[in-house]
């Protein structure tokens, strides 16, 4: 199987089955050389999901729930900082605007806080939700569902998350792992469901993201690059990867 793409899902689906096989297993189910194989193997290993053993073995970290929220903060603080800065400049008054689940999201949320002008916040972060419920210009709107305890969000909603909402102006989102061929992926596949259901009512969606998320591929797909209107990123972003993008006619914005 030539296509990268379909090739990855298909690791991915296989590993998620059976939980380990190895690099010759997999080179021949997809008709592949081993060392194609260990080059889609390396990919997914950025995701901590995946991992290479002795003997060209691969297995599955299947309770793998993503790295710790405070480390993820930490990293690339100063990145996500200026990313979340240039994101408020976005904003307009009277717009509804939807914070997606994520760390910079959140990070974004708290620094949209500063505003002095009316709008509207729709998100389903609890720890946002109850920073921005204490300010008076910003109307808040939070989803329901489950508290998913280690991002303090909502997850597994019983009915569609965005039920009675119809429109918000933007979609400010990110992504787990961000590569130009493989499209957006996520750790958690509880919040594919809350994202698309997000996208859904926004008028423009924008993806923001520090430049260490390019090039990582994590098991659960959310979609391609079609949907998103503008990605907004560092300026440490490789040079392949930008040129990957702007091949692609994506809006990328580094600051």
């Amino acid at each position: 199987m030539k296509n990268k793409r379909l090739r990855l899902d298909g690791i991915t689906g296989i590993l998620q089955l059976e939980e380990k096989t190895t690099l010759q297993a997999l080179a021949a189910r997809f008709d592949v050389s081993t060392a194609t194989i260990r080059r889609d193997i390396k990919l997914l290993e950025n995701s901590g999901q995946v991992y290479q053993g002795k003997g060209g073995e691969v297995l599955y970290h299947k309770d793998y729930p993503g790295p710790p929220r405070e480390a993820m903060l930490s990293k690339f603080i100063n990145e996500k900082i200026r990313i979340s800065e240039y994101c408020s400049t976005l904003i307009k008054e009277q717009e509804t605007i939807i914070i997606g689940p994520g760390v910079i999201t959140t990070l974004a949320g708290r620094i949209f806080s500063g505003l002095d002008f009316q709008f509207r916040v729709i998100t389903n972060s609890l720890t946002l939700s109850l920073e921005l419920s204490e300010l008076e210009n910003i109307s808040l709107f939070m989803l329901g569902g489950e508290i998913e305890k280690q991002y303090s969000t909502i997850k597994n909603f019983d009915r569609d998350p965005m039920d009675g909402i119809k429109y918000a102006d933007k979609l400010f989102m990110t992504a787990d792992g961000i590569d130009a061929e493989y499209g957006l992926t996520y750790f958690e596949s509880s919040r594919i469901p809350v994202i698309n259901g997000m996208m859904g009512i926004a008028k423009e969606i924008i993806l923001l993201a520090d430049s260490s998320k390019f090039g990582n591929v994590c098991f659960n797909y959310l979609c391609g690059f079609s949907k998103i209107d503008r990605i907004i990123t560092d300026n440490g972003i490789n040079k392949n990867i930008k040129k990957a993008f702007s091949h692609e006619g994506i809006n990328l914005t580094m600051v």
